[in-house]
């Protein structure tokens, strides 16, 4: 797995000083002030953005060396990376979305699937699960239904909700 985490896209401009629009993705957007600075995917650009302020869902930012709109407007669809190290300490029972992705997920002793996916809609996260037989299936990230995460042994322990049973073990 790579060693770094995309925490923002620059996604549009704002005004005539080469101020950008970036999208965040972390649970606290401020966040991105102090995690730079940034780079490209493959590590070639370096970003010492400095955040103005928030935007909407967005942040205002200023990026050093670029004082001009046409500047600006090259970096529309850049993805801003930091290598993992610099993430803030989580909580216990936090995880990081690309902790989870790749788990395999066990049901008692019989091994049910590997996490695809991790999703939020707004209503908490939902993991998506590609079962043995190949479909993938949300089941809402509870403790009731994961009691158990072992991101050290790559595990992550599943009580299939009743109402789930049926769809989970036809075949």
């Amino acid at each position: 797995m790579s060693h770094l985490v995309c925490v923002g896209q620059i996604v549009n401009v704002h005004g005539i000083k080469g101020a950008v629009k970036i999208k965040p993705f972390l649970t606290n957007p401020m966040d991105l002030s102090v995690l730079g600075p940034f780079t490209d995917k493959q590590e070639k650009q370096l970003f010492e953005i400095h955040v103005l302020n928030p935007h909407k869902d967005l942040l205002l930012a200023t990026v050093k060396g670029v004082s001009d709109r046409t500047s600006a407007e090259r970096l529309k669809g850049v993805n801003l990376y930091i290598p993992k190290n610099r993430l803030p300490q989580k909580e216990t029972d936090e995880f990081y979305y690309f902790d989870l992705i790749g788990l395999k997920v066990m049901e008692g002793t019989r091994d049910f699937g590997v996490v695809k996916a991790v999703e939020n809609f707004g209503a908490g996260d939902i993991l998506e699960i590609q079962l043995k037989n190949g479909k993938v299936l949300p089941f809402d990230f509870s403790q009731a239904t994961f009691p158990v995460v072992d991101i050290e042994k790559g595990t992550i322990e599943i009580v299939v909700p009743d109402g789930m049973k049926e769809v989970v073990h036809e075949d």
